[in-house]
């Protein structure tokens, strides 16, 4: 008798389990990085968005939707200095990821820059 209560209550207590470690796993997911600014793509008839931006734990994954050219990106910590840098030329490079586990917490800024002076911005938290 007592095993098949033990049974029972083996089988009720499964799914939230199941359900608690695909919720974990969510948390792992990666989340939008909203990026405003003046960047434009003369060439495109439709809006789309040129630059997307992707937080996760461990990384910054950046998707380029079109050959912009010579992309700089810079990351900035809250007292405005420079963490991360690096150039891009999105004629070859269609996505990248930044590695960002040795950042401290704290909010930071990404900036994307072309060579026209165009900019898109936005802030994370880590």
């Amino acid at each position: 008798m007592k095993r098949n209560y033990l049974l029972f209550f083996s089988f009720l207590l499964l799914p939230s389990l199941i359900v608690m470690s695909t919720t974990e796993k969510k948390s792992n997911q990666s989340h939008p990085i909203d990026l405003d600014g003046d960047f434009t793509v003369e060439k495109q008839r439709s809006l789309v968005i040129p630059i997307q931006t992707y937080l996760s734990d461990q990384s910054i994954e950046v998707n380029f939707s079109s050959s912009l050219g010579t992309i700089a990106i810079r990351i900035y910590d809250e007292n405005e200095n420079i963490v991360y840098k690096k150039s891009v030329d999105t004629y070859s490079i269609q996505q990248i990821f930044i590695n960002i586990t040795s950042f401290v917490e704290g909010v930071y800024t990404i900036e994307f820059v072309n060579s026209q002076n165009q900019y898109l911005s936005g802030n994370f938290k880590i």
